[in-house]
This record gives structure tokens, sequence and C-alpha cells, in this order.
């Protein structure tokens, strides 16, 4: 007999994501057990440039902003977030400082995954784990020659200048 999910909520934002869709119910199941529920309210910070990442946060409800410090008082946002988009994955394979500020851009709803909960169930389920860490690098990739293409496009720009 199948066991339940411990939120539904989590459960239902998991099926729905390209990093675990190649994962059957019961995977999911035990995949969201390991998943925390956090709230923030607007404008809280979430995560800190510079701070040591131990955990991939998907948005549950809300939208939060990505965004740099432009100087001391200065915040440059780059991007918005939505519901079921991820952030912080990179924080899942290295152990090295977080590359943006994350912020609640409305009250918002996170859940998410420490990176030791996460190498544990790759661990305990290593046919599953196979299948999440390659969807991970097809994602990382996509992200990777995104930034390459916005880069090309900038150094061929600033030649006319």
């Amino acid at each position: 007999m199948e066991s339940k999910p411990a939120n539904e909520l989590i459960f239902s934002i998991l099926k729905e994501l390209e990093i675990f869709s190649d994962l059957d119910n019961t995977s999911l199941i035990t995949l969201s057990h390991l998943f925390e529920e956090k709230e923030y309210r607007r404008d809280e910070v979430i995560l800190e440039e510079g701070s040591i990442g131990t955990s991939m946060m998907i948005i549950a409800q809300g939208k939060v902003r990505v965004s740099q410090k432009a100087d001391l008082q200065t915040e440059e946002a780059l991007k918005i977030l939505h519901p079921g988009e991820v952030f912080g994955e990179m924080a899942l394979l290295e152990d090295l400082p977080r590359s943006a500020n994350v912020i609640a851009h409305s009250n918002v709803i996170i859940v998410s995954i420490e990176r030791s909960n996460f190498l544990n169930f790759l661990e305990n389920d290593s046919r599953n784990g196979l299948k999440i860490m390659l969807k991970l690098a097809r994602i990382l990739s996509s992200r990777l020659r995104e930034a390459d293409m916005k880069l090309k496009t900038f150094v061929n720009l600033t030649q006319w200048i």
C-alpha cells in the first residue's frame, strides 16, 4: 500500500517540476517528506548574497525577486520568479557562497530541501537519483547557455560604444 504525502501542497508542487518529472508517485511521496514549508513576508530576505547555500527552494505561492547589491543602498533586481520556479539549486551540488539575494516580492510560501536530505535521497534511491541528477544537469546547462548568449550579446554591443 502506497503511503500518503506528508503535505499535499509539497507533493503537488514536486509532481509539476521538470527536475522530478521522471519519478513515480512512490518516489515523489518519499521525496516530499524531505521538504519543509516556510512563509516569508513582502521584502523579507530569503537568501543573502555571499552566504553559504545549503538548500534548494521552490516557490509555492507568491513571487520573489533575485537581486544583487549595486552599492550599499541600491538593489539591482535581476529577475522576478513565480510559483513553481526553483532557486538555490546549485547549493545541492556545491558548498559555495550564494551568487545573489532572493527577497520576497510579495508574501510568499517556499518549500525547501536541505542538501543533506537531498543527498541521502540520492544515495538511498540511486536509480531515481540518477534521473534527478541528469535533469538537474540539463537545467543548469540550459542556464549556462542562456548566460553565455547574454554575455556574447553584451560583448557585441560594447564594441559599438
